[in-house]
C-alpha cells in the first residue's frame, strides 16, 4: 500500500488526536486513583495507551524517512540522525509508561503531549506540505 505525503500527515492527525483521548483518559483516572479508586480500570487504560503509541511509532518510523528525504534543506546523514533520536525519544516514553507511580504517569503524558506538539510543528509545515507527488511506503 502507498500513501501520499498528504495522506500519511492526516493519518499522523488522526493518530495523535486518539493519542491525546487515551492520555486525557489516563489522566483522569490516576486523579481517581490517587483519592482511593481502583487502579484496575487505570492500569487497563495505561495498556490502551501502550499499544496505540506503539501502533504509532510503527506507522510514524515507516514514513518519516521519506517524509524528511523530500526535503530540499535535509541531507541524508542529518536526516538518518534526526531519525534516531526521534525514535530515542519514543523508546525513552514508552520506558516511562511503564511507571508504577501516578506522579510519574503525569509526568511522561506530559512529556507525550510535547513530543507530539513538536512533530506537529515540524512536519506539518508548509513545505513538507508543499508536494503532494511522493509515494510513501506503508509497511
Amino acid at each position: 500500500m502507498t500513501l501520499t505525503r498528504f495522506g500519511a500527515l492526516a493519518e499522523l492527525i488522526a493518530q495523535h488526536d486518539s493519542l491525546r483521548a487515551l492520555m486525557d483518559r489516563c489522566h483522569a483516572l490516576a486523579d481517581k486513583v490517587d483519592v482511593g479508586g481502583d487502579p484496575a480500570e487505570l492500569t487497563h487504560e495505561l495498556v490502551r495507551l501502550r499499544e496505540a503509541f506503539e501502533a504509532h511509532n510503527v506507522f510514524e518510523e515507516s514514513i518519516l524517512r521519506p517524509v524528511l528525504l523530500a526535503e530540499d534543506t535535509h541531507g541524508a546523514v542529518r536526516v538518518e540522525r534526526m531519525i534516531e533520536d526521534h525514535v530515542h525519544e519514543h523508546r525513552e516514553v514508552r520506558q516511562r509508561l511503564g511507571s508504577p507511580t501516578t506522579a510519574e504517569l503525569r509526568d511522561v503524558i506530559e512529556t507525550l503531549r510535547a513530543h507530539l506538539e513538536a512533530e506537529e510543528r515540524y512536519l506539518l509545515t508548509s513545505k513538507v506540505l508543499r508536494d503532494d507527488t511522493l509515494p510513501l511506503h506503508r509497511r
